[in-house]
């Protein structure tokens, strides 16, 4: 039998959350009975880089994935599949054509589409988006495209690299971010963008730090990236608020919250999962939202909200619900997340007055339903590379 043969276009070598997704599908593709080749696509900002937004990658694993070869001229692909941004849907030279896209609020706009390409009838396209949630696959059905062209293909996570740590670990993690035994540290990693819901977290934080002293908060932003610092997004919070830093009751206040600005190894990232006992995502919209899901592997019990991209993975065993109401404006769907369920919710877990997680739970039900094994399982099925 001959194999087919994949071409993938998309980013390597750094932190992004496309480039991400891309490195993690091509170790697992590399081990497939396919001729997979990888064309390296500009990255969305000229200042991104392999060095000051290095991806995290061991260097077993990075070597693995930069020995897929370019393709060469002879190369004929059966597929070719583009991870990139803004997306590129114009048709290959040769065989079928799949585009990897999110719309978190399930909208495209004029910067996921290059201007050559907006004048395009979506469903008359002959190509298929790759969306990894329900809620995101909405979006493009809302530009235009016909539902047979958008399949939901999930996101996963590699087991070996986020999981619990023995108790040794997990304290020496939590003391590097200035947590001892007594403290009850709420988690939250990304882009500090207005649909990541990081204000709500800061209200719901603030208002239950005078019940709870030993309440912390810990953000880590994506400023490298998106120059965007998590220390910058809470002095816009309190200037908004009209709320004084530096007066002795705000002082108390934000002296717990723990700011995570440094790029992480994967090893690093997994180890800040476990110094934390809770991990927090308010969102308001998301395209899949991956760090609660890398939380639970890591066995951490996580509050997302409800309605979003996360109802496609949640499971009672590691998560908790925040109620919300979808709303719309400017064309834009999202989720105002409700911050006295927010509130509910944390209190719970500091009161164990809810389930007590058992990691291995999560565990089994990613290992059978979300690896990245299992995730590209899916794509070369849709793809008809088998």
């Amino acid at each position: 039998m001959i194999s087919k043969t994949l071409l993938v276009e998309g980013w390597r070598g750094i932190n992004h959350s496309y480039a991400m997704v891309n490195q993690y599908q091509l170790l697992e593709l590399k081990n497939r009975t396919i001729n997979l080749y990888h064309k390296d696509v500009s990255f969305y900002r000229n200042s991104w880089n392999s060095t000051q937004n290095f991806c995290g990658f061991n260097p077993v694993e990075m070597q693995k994935i930069e020995s897929i070869p370019r393709p060469t001229k002879g190369v004929i692909p059966d597929v070719t599949y583009r991870i990139g941004f803004p997306y590129n849907l114009k048709p290959p030279k040769y065989g079928r054509l799949f585009v990897f896209g999110t719309s978190e609020c399930q909208i495209l706009t004029g910067e996921m589409i290059p201007a050559g390409d907006r004048s395009f009838q979506f469903n008359k396209l002959p190509l298929t988006i790759i969306t990894p949630s329900n809620w995101s696959k909405i979006g493009f059905l809302n530009a235009g495209f016909d539902e047979k062209q958008v399949i939901v293909v999930s996101h996963g996570v590699d087991l070996s690299i986020f999981k619990p740590l023995d108790g040794v670990l997990r304290a020496n993690f939590r003391r590097l971010i200035g947590a001892d035994e007594a403290s009850f540290v709420l988690l939250s990693v990304g882009a500090m963008t207005g649909n990541k819901g990081i204000d709500i977290l800061l209200s719901a934080y603030m208002q239950l730090k005078g019940k709870y002293p030993q309440l912390k908060l810990a953000l880590k932003d994506q400023s490298g990236l998106y120059g965007l610092y998590a220390k910058d997004l809470l002095l816009q919070y309190c200037s908004q608020r009209n709320i004084d830093p530096s007066s002795n009751a705000m002082v108390e206040i934000l002296a717990g919250i723990i700011f995570v600005e440094d790029n992480l190894s994967l090893v690093q990232l997994n180890g800040l999962y476990n110094a934390c006992d809770c991990y927090v995502s308010p969102y308001r919209a998301e395209g899949f939202n991956l760090p609660p899901l890398e939380a639970a592997a890591a066995g951490v019990p996580v509050i997302v909200t409800k309605g979003g991209a996360t109802d496609d993975y949640v499971q009672p065993s590691f998560a908790l619900l925040i109620e919300s109401q979808k709303k719309s404006e400017n064309s834009q769907s999202y989720l105002e997340p409700n911050i006295e369920s927010l509130m509910e919710q944390i209190e719970a877990l500091i009161n164990k007055k809810t389930f007590s997680i058992n990691p291995q739970n999560a565990r089994e039900f990613i290992a059978n339903n979300l690896s990245w094994g299992i995730v590209c399982d899916e794509l070369i099925r849709k793809m008809e590379l088998n």
